[in-house]
């Protein structure tokens, strides 16, 4: 049973394309993410379904599903005379152009690196008609359960109903995180739970700072008050003079009995920024992302002298393994890169430099003796029309002594 057949309930391997009332069907939604519990007294629940509450990790996991997102995914095809773009004909070409109705490659790559950070797996679904793929969509790593059985790898997916089926690469490509067993990535939350829960509770602890901060912190002591109901009047008629923001530091004028002695600042408190800061170090080190582009402190001067180096090492250390277990996973499908086609993304983009470097690359790389490149190359990689055939002139003929020598008819 194909997995399109699966999730519409008839056999769509050899029947008309869905209508679109049926293609709301061919996802597997996501149910919404709770909102993190608040707690003063324990470690925030951080789980695969909230973590993206968690503004770090909210940070860490942008800064890599929009870098992928956005650079190009080409389609070559290996040729005895070495790589050749492939055609607009690739069926391959067709999905990433358009992988399902109204979303386009850069929203499947960027829902892939979403799923690989949170989840550890992305789990791309192969829907079929008469037998040709016709879309592609992510299934929700939590809903399917991965198992090897000899040699094949059997994957069960479950629906909202409860129901199963299994289906074999033929219907479901697996792109992999770091993992322990081959089988399933391993969650970068799962596995660093603690210090994303960590990140979760300062969180909270400043959002009940600052809805607290602005009324005095002290103990109010009115001696006169004969009952709990005139302790109660006490403390609302005290929240309303002094409470909000418009009566931070102005001076609270007491009158009979009532009494108000302020509270120093805790340890913890004073130290809350510096606590701040170092958990952002932490999550960015979970997601293999510099501290500097989440906008976080690095906590010294900055290795690399210059942005492009920047640039640099967050693409070969964060963003460029990524690109590679994708890069594999797609080209090593027959059915979406049959034939010697395969996936690689353009990275030149993210390593644009300035004017002045550009050219001076592009001036080594058009030596005419050491050069790697040509013209036309250049022109392209600057997005310029290709350059209008030059005509060839030819140097005057000179005698010996270097003068023209003009021909007589």
């Amino acid at each position: 049973m194909g997995l399109m057949s699966y999730l519409r309930g008839d056999d769509l391997r050899s029947a008309a394309p869905a209508q679109a009332d049926e293609q709301r069907a061919l996802t597997v939604q996501n149910t919404s993410a709770p909102l993190l519990p608040y707690s003063r007294s324990s470690l925030l629940d951080v789980s695969t379904g909230n973590v993206l509450r968690v503004s770090d990790a909210y940070a860490c996991v942008r800064v890599l599903a929009d870098s992928v997102a956005s650079l190009p995914p080409k389609i070559y095809r290996k040729t005895p005379a070495g790589r050749v773009p492939a055609g607009d004909d690739q069926r391959v070409v067709q999905l990433l152009r358009s992988p399902s109705p109204g979303s386009t490659s850069a929203d499947l790559f960027s829902q892939i690196m979403l799923h690989l950070n949170v989840f550890g797996d992305a789990l791309i679904g192969k829907y079929r008609s008469e037998g040709t793929i016709v879309q592609l969509g992510l299934l929700h790593p939590e809903r399917v359960a991965v198992e090897l059985r000899g040699q094949r790898i059997v994957y069960t997916l479950t629906d909202d109903r409860g129901r199963q089926t299994e289906h074999s690469t033929d219907d479901v490509l697996h792109i992999k995180g770091m993992s322990s067993d081959g089988l399933r990535g391993l969650s970068p939350v799962a596995q660093c739970r603690l210090a994303l829960s960590l990140s979760s509770n300062l969180q909270e602890h400043a959002r009940q700072y600052f809805a607290q901060g602005s009324r005095p912190s002290g103990i109010l002591t009115a001696p006169g008050a004969s009952s709990t109901a005139a302790l109660e009047g006490v403390a609302e008629t005290w929240a309303a003079k002094h409470g909000g923001v418009e009566s931070m530091h102005k001076v609270a004028v007491l009158a009979g009995d009532v009494s108000f002695t302020p509270i120093a600042f805790s340890a913890d408190d004073s130290q809350f920024l510096q606590q701040r800061e170092l958990s952002a170090r932490e999550v960015a080190r979970i997601f293999r992302i510099p501290a500097w582009a989440i906008d976080a402190p690095t906590g010294d001067s900055l290795t690399y002298s210059s942005v492009a180096m920047q640039n640099r090492a967050l693409v070969d250390h964060s963003i460029r393994p990524w690109l590679v277990r994708i890069e594999r996973a797609f080209s090593n499908d027959s059915d979406l890169c049959p034939g010697g086609t395969y996936l690689e993304f353009d990275i030149s983009g993210l390593l644009r430099g300035d004017d002045d470097t550009r050219s001076q690359v592009y001036a080594r790389a058009l030596d005419p003796v050491t050069g790697w490149m040509r013209r036309d190359e250049v022109r392209a990689l600057e997005n310029l029309e290709p350059e209008a055939t030059a005509s060839v002139v030819v140097p005057a003929p000179t005698n010996g002594n270097g003068k023209v020598l003009i021909a007589h008819e």
